[in-house]
């Protein structure tokens, strides 16, 4: 390895949760770069044969470790909600999930999360690690609303399936029963006496469910995929499937960008009523645009330079945008996501992570 991607390696975290910390194998010391939420496993083998394996549509799992779990309960939670989030939650039917964002006061992404509206309560899985954080900023704009709100992040497991033959063997281990597979679509299944939540999450990884169960029923699924052949892999090879597909993050390309910027305006509503951030979004679509959009860039040779450092410069020296996310794709591509300013072209060349790198995509 050279000596400059040495220096970049971070220590592999230890796994916390009770659920998953008995059964992942150790994992690999990351390589710094950015992208991998705090704490998320990298890779537990060589991680450019898992981004090869997921991107190829093989069967691999994807252990969710530091995906938050949040409950809602009482007469006003739909309310509530729909004032906490960007997205439509009095609109959601029973049964549906949408994506939406936490935002705070100046319209920025402070937490990624999924609403999945149930007959008794509301579900938020809530990413990177911020479960916590939306749970205390929640509780703290409840006064006279009848609503609970139970952060159960430790007492539930997330994961990813991935592949048709993972799928199978998921199908296989609920008796047959149909999964859920258009974009966007959740069903709660029935399993060995407690229920299965799925969600047809777009992941770039092509046929892929998410998986929430409770932990103390993790192990007997994850052996029984395991045994059908699937793969576990760490969370690197999902930052590289959203660089091939050019899905953002809140976490990484949305740090510091608005929503409009940052290729994540799927998370919002202009439609509904007063919310942190609200203001923001309004002028947005009164406006009709943005300075800055989301790109992918592709990298002249490996990163050398400081992953503290984001900026993207134009071939001037000025900066014109931030990285979120770098990976290295398959046939040894390093690209990354970036929100850049609108003026750059396809092609333009820019200097990031202390090497050249070129425009290759722009969002849609």
């Amino acid at each position: 390895m050279p000596h400059h991607e040495q220096d970049r390696r971070v220590q592999a975290p230890t796994i916390e949760h009770p659920a998953w910390q008995p059964l992942l194998p150790p994992a690999l010391p990351s390589d710094g770069l950015p992208g991998l939420a705090p704490g998320a496993p990298f890779a537990f083998a060589a991680p450019d044969d898992e981004t090869a394996s997921a991107l190829a549509g093989e069967s691999v799992l994807v252990p969710l470790v530091t995906r938050g779990a949040l409950r809602l309960t009482g007469a006003d939670r739909i309310e509530f909600l729909h004032g906490q989030v960007s997205h439509d939650v009095r609109g959601l039917r029973p049964g549906a999930a949408r994506p939406a964002l936490r935002l705070d006061h100046r319209g920025r992404p402070r937490a990624d999360l999924v609403v999945v509206r149930r007959v008794e309560d509301l579900y938020l899985a809530v990413d990177d690690g911020r479960g916590p954080a939306v749970a205390r900023e929640l509780e703290a704009h409840v006064v006279f609303d009848q609503v609970s709100i139970e952060d159960l992040s430790a007492q539930l497991a997330s994961l990813v399936v991935a592949g048709e033959a993972g799928l199978a063997a998921l199908r296989d281990a609920l008796g047959g029963a149909e999964l859920p597979r258009a974009a966007g679509a959740c069903a709660q299944l029935p399993w060995r006496g407690s229920d299965l939540l799925l969600h047809a999450r777009l992941r770039g990884l092509g046929a892929s469910l998410d998986v929430h169960l409770l932990g103390e029923r993790l192990e007997e699924l994850w052996r029984a995929l395991l045994s059908a052949g699937a793969r576990p892999i760490g969370e690197r090879a999902l930052a590289a499937a959203r660089v091939a597909s050019g899905l953002a993050a809140a976490a990484a390309e949305g740090e510091g960008a608005l929503p409009q910027e940052a290729g994540l305006e799927d998370r919002i509503s202009y439609r509904k009523g007063c919310y942190l951030g609200q203001e923001i979004m309004a002028r947005i679509e009164a406006r009709g645009s943005v300075h800055r959009s989301l790109a992918r860039l592709v990298f002249a040779e490996p990163p050398r330079g400081d992953a503290a450092s984001l900026g993207v410069q134009d071939l001037g020296g000025r900066t014109v945008g931030r990285l979120g996310t770098v990976a290295r794709l398959p046939g040894g591509r390093w690209a990354g996501l970036a929100v850049v300013r609108n003026e750059l072209a396809l092609g333009d060349g820019v200097q990031a992570l202390g090497v050249p790198a070129r425009i290759e995509a722009r969002a849609a």
